[in-house]
């Protein structure tokens, strides 16, 4: 609510509410408790407490748009449910801040299954148009690893990794849709088969926005950290 306030004062008037990352999921699910049980440490909002800081935000004209990180910077997810990994384990609360190996396996139909049930419980609990998926910094390193994910991209004639998060951002993209919302993801999201109405938020800078802009004939809405 401070923030909020400072935000008031400045007269910003979007939210970012970036809510889950490698160290720690930070709002309760409850279709899926595990992930804020075994993901934040106990340190997370209810989602009447989530509701309160929508009202909070309300009266200043100040919207709030969620970010839930997939399909990389999800450590926290697989300490409650391993299944949605594309590695090994076991999981642990990520305790150091950078770029971390966890990624969702994009190959399996149970991932969207449960992200079909994620996301249908959390764009219920916020009004806002628009819902950010993340995106960024995939290192596929856990693909790269896994001999199933391997034997998939060359049935589906994937030709790398970047090619393998296209695939996987456009079947979320479908299940956000779905949900009647907006996707909203970073840099990495946009490829030449992205939507019209997504939003992508630069944060890798001017040079790959004008790439971005130059490699695509889709007419873009961008929005900048």
């Amino acid at each position: 609510e401070r923030n909020l306030d400072g935000m008031e004062a400045v007269k910003l008037n979007v939210f970012h509410w970036h809510l889950s990352d490698d160290q720690g999921f930070r709002v309760e699910s409850k279709k899926f408790p595990l992930l804020q049980e075994k993901g934040s440490d106990g340190l997370y909002y209810t989602q009447d407490q989530i509701r309160q800081v929508i009202e909070y935000a309300r009266d200043p004209g100040i919207r709030g748009v969620p970010e839930f990180d997939m399909p990389c910077h999800t450590t926290s997810w697989f300490v409650g449910y391993p299944e949605l990994a594309s590695g090994k384990g076991p999981y642990q609360i990520a305790r150091t801040w950078g770029v971390h190996d966890a990624a969702m396996d994009p190959t399996k139909d149970s991932t969207y299954k449960f992200l079909n049930i994620f996301l249908g419980e959390m764009t219920a609990l916020f009004p806002d148009a628009y819902f950010h998926i993340g995106g960024d910094e995939c290192n596929g390193k856990e693909w790269n690893a896994n001999p199933e994910i391997q034997s998939f991209m060359h049935a589906h004639n994937l030709a790398n990794n970047a090619a393998l998060q296209a695939y996987f951002t456009a079947k979320v993209q479908k299940l956000v849709a779905k949900n009647h919302k907006i996707m909203e993801g970073w840099d990495e999201v946009l490829q030449p088969e992205t939507p019209k109405n997504v939003v992508i938020q630069s944060w890798l800078g001017q040079a790959s926005l004008a790439q971005a802009a130059r490699s695509t004939a889709l007419s873009m809405d961008f929005s900048f950290l």
